[in-house]
């Protein structure tokens, strides 16, 4: 999965699509790169809204952090934590056109099928072996 991300991310940035992820997993995240990374995007947030809110009330700080897929740091944490949260999305002219919700083997996609079929492409040269469609 973290492979087709990848291609994935890159391709969402490429288009300008505006990427959020809510940094909460209803399960443990056992793998040691991903759980480093998931604590520092937590870490990061907590930061940033103590600093952007200093004496204000605001929301969960966790809940739809922006992910900027223009950056490699910005793919990587897409491709390592976007399928282990409960919920990343990406909207492009205030469409969804990527969606994780909950599960570790699903993406839902709202692009052309030549673009999908492109990324799947991309993953599977990259060394992705599993990726199938769900019609």
């Amino acid at each position: 999965m973290e492979i087709f991300l990848a291609a994935v991310g890159e391709y969402l940035g490429r288009v300008g699509a505006e990427t959020t992820i809510d940094l909460y997993a209803d399960f443990e995240i056992t793998d040691p790169e991903p759980q480093r990374l998931f604590d520092e995007m937590r870490q990061d947030a907590s930061v940033q809204a103590k600093s952007a809110n200093a004496g204000r009330r605001r929301g969960d700080p966790y809940m739809g952090v922006p992910l900027d897929l223009t950056s490699d740091k910005g793919i990587t944490y897409f491709s390592r934590l976007a399928h282990r949260t409960i919920g990343c999305e990406s909207v492009l002219k205030n469409r969804v056109i990527f969606s994780t919700v909950e599960n570790e083997r699903i993406v839902l996609m709202g692009i052309p099928d030549q673009e999908v079929e492109a990324l799947e492409s991309k993953a599977r040269e990259a060394g992705a072996t599993t990726l199938s469609r769900v019609a």
